[in-house]
């Protein structure tokens, strides 16, 4: 697979593979016209944008959350990536950038691996959202397995809204940390994006949900991450027959069939 499009999950051969999916419905965009993609994006994020480049499997520079030593990933390393990116510009040539999550039928999103680990000294941190937010650094991911350097998630969310508590404000404090469980992947990719604010690499970031219209769990899933932030506008949600819709009114009559009839959108 070519550098820039990212590196094949094992499952990509599978009929149902989300990574697949996302190449599929952005794949045509890479190259081909973005006008209409751009058009239904700046609505999206309610924010005037134009898209100059498409990349998928994106993981970001490694100190950005302190997972990997490089910048990319080695085969023992487990590094957070957007499934596709949509750089772009806004009004005076500032950069920004949508990073989405696509799944086609996946029923939920990755769970912590550490909440159980037998190394992990301080499972009440898991166990109680009160106790997490108290003091987030407790947390098992704060450091890599044998490693000196921290991840850095709660240190980005200190910084972009004065405190972890603050940047999800509707956690239930009476049950367990709200990313022991589905809310871990969609934690990870909102940090991306407010990290690659917080440096400078970017003026906006938005983190959205790419999904096929007819998978209603993840629909529910995302509404539980939804109620976690401050505001609904922070989930934005583009579904996959709208891209579709758009790759169409551009003149991708060809692809807009076979997206419709493989993926019955």
């Amino acid at each position: 697979m070519d550098a820039d499009l990212g590196r094949l999950h094992e499952h990509a051969a599978h009929l149902r593979s989300s990574q697949v999916f996302a190449l599929n419905l952005f794949l045509p965009f890479r190259e081909g016209p973005r006008a209409y993609l751009s058009e239904i994006v700046s609505q999206l994020v309610d924010t005037r944008l134009e898209i100059d480049r498409v990349q998928f499997e994106w993981v970001p520079p490694g100190e950005l959350l302190g997972e990997i030593a490089g910048d990319r990933p080695g085969d023992d390393e487990h590094a957070t990536a957007a499934d596709v990116i949509l750089w772009g510009r806004m009004r005076l040539r500032r950069r920004v950038a949508v990073l989405l999550e696509v799944k086609l039928s996946e029923r939920g999103f990755t769970h912590c691996g550490g909440r159980n680990s037998p190394a992990n000294r301080r499972k009440d941190v898991c166990r109680s959202a009160r106790v997490f937010m108290r003091a987030p650094t407790a947390c098992y991911l704060r450091r890599p397995v044998r490693q000196r350097r921290d991840r850095r998630y709660w240190e980005i969310f200190a910084g972009s809204h004065g405190s972890v508590h603050k940047a999800f404000p509707n956690s239930n404090l009476d049950r367990p940390c709200p990313f022991a469980y589905d809310m871990q992947q969609p934690m990870r990719n909102l940090a991306i994006a407010r990290g690659l604010e917080q440096d400078g690499t970017l003026h906006r970031a938005w983190f959205a949900l790419c999904a096929h219209d007819a998978n209603p769990d993840i629909a529910r899933q995302w509404m539980e991450w939804t109620r976690l932030l401050p505001r609904p506008s922070y989930a934005p949600v583009l579904s996959a027959s709208e891209v579709v819709r758009v790759g169409e009114a551009a003149g991708l009559t060809g692809w807009a069939t076979y997206m419709r009839q493989r993926y019955q959108l």
